[in-house]
């Protein structure tokens, strides 16, 4: 294998635990680190760039040899068939953009780190970037693909109307993982919002509870046809659950605007407040469950004798708290490893038409409801 002794852009080293001589790229003139290209590959194998292609293509009538070589010198290179489809394609970053509300929520931190961990595995870096929930700084988000910062963009929580997002499709692929609506023009992964809560409201009825409240994290519910809005399918599964076993919901005890921790716990207070209480909470979040048992606890109400409380999500914190939290489980993994790798199918495979990705939700039961 030819060592190529004068190249200013490679130096030889030589392994020896597997006795052979191998290229490492180094430092350009600028200082910047080269990252490894075909050419790098084809010099270091001693091939030609259109013999490099055909083996990373897995086209025929290419010797097995050949293949070794190409291998042996992608590994030494760390350079990967994405790597190179990326390359072939002209397309450039190699960086994915991630758009969450805020990395300090559980579910969202859980979400990002399954999508980077997909992301590295096909060798693309991401870039995360926090909305704090207002539309200017999805935008901003949005501009890094605009702006060839990134090849694409995986949404976690949608802001601006879809027809705005849709419009940045021209610049790079989208994807949006964890909300919904029936459009079919992008491609989106999310759970079964209808079918987990009406469970949920049943599960509660068949324990006996009757007055059950409903917390979430928007500011308002608008009720619309299944499929269209994941708050409203939450709330509608709801109300399905309780109207099939002949229960109204108590519109006193719908709390909206309810999102954290400290949220819970004010809400809670409120209840506790109430001439008429109600006897189980179905809550936004596993979050502000725990919220509502502190000041539950507090103030010397028992959980589930008084109250039952049910979160959502199944985060960490559900299984460790003072009463383990019964909860509704949203596969968060499944849910970021399906995104990350649409994304990735859109931006390696020619005439990708968008898909949609139906995960089930989970009841979880333990002590607290």
């Amino acid at each position: 294998m030819p060592l190529h002794e004068n190249d200013n852009d490679t130096k030889n080293c030589f392994d020896k635990t597997k006795k052979r001589v191998y290229c490492v790229i180094t430092k350009e003139k600028q200082g910047d680190e080269k990252l490894a290209t075909i050419s790098d590959v084809a010099r270091l194998s001693g091939l030609s760039v259109s013999t490099v292609s055909r083996v990373i293509n897995n086209k025929p009538h290419v010797s097995e040899e050949k293949k070794r070589r190409v291998q042996e010198a992608m590994d030494a290179l760390g350079y990967s068939p994405l790597q190179a489809a990326r390359q072939m394609r002209g397309s450039g970053s190699g960086n994915i953009a991630v758009a969450v509300p805020t990395i300090m929520n559980s579910f969202f931190a859980c979400l990002v780190d399954s999508i980077e961990r997909t992301c590295r595995t096909y060798n693309y870096r991401t870039l995360i970037t926090q909305t704090y929930g207002e539309k200017d700084r999805e935008e901003e988000a949005m501009e890094l693909v605009r702006m060839h910062h990134a090849d694409g963009i995986i949404l976690c929580a949608i802001e601006n109307d879809w027809k705005k997002l849709k419009s940045y499709g021209q610049y790079g692929k989208i994807v949006v993982c964890n909300e919904y609506n029936e459009d079919c023009d992008i491609s989106m992964v999310y759970s079964r919002q209808y079918e987990g809560f009406r469970k949920a409201s049943e599960y509660l009825l068949d324990k006996g509870h009757r007055k059950i409240a409903y917390c979430t994290g928007s500011h308002s519910v608008i009720l619309q046809s299944q499929g269209m809005n994941i708050d409203s399918d939450r709330y509608s599964g709801y109300l399905e659950g309780l109207n099939g076993r002949g229960v109204v919901a108590n519109p006193k005890w719908l709390f909206s605007g309810v999102g954290n921790l400290e949220d819970g716990r004010r809400t809670m207070h409120q209840i506790l407040q109430m001439s008429e209480r109600p006897e189980a909470v179905i809550a936004g979040s596993d979050e502000v469950a725990a919220g509502m048992m502190m000041e539950a606890l507090a103030n010397g109400v028992r959980v589930p004798e008084d109250i039952a409380i049910m979160g959502v999500d199944d985060q960490p914190l559900a299984s460790i708290l003072q009463i383990p939290l019964t909860t509704i489980r949203q596969p968060i993994q499944k849910e970021g490893t399906y995104a990350a790798k649409e994304m990735v199918r859109q931006l390696t495979e020619d005439n990708v038409e968008p898909r949609r990705k139906e995960l089930d939700l989970e009841l979880v039961i333990r002590q607290s409801a």
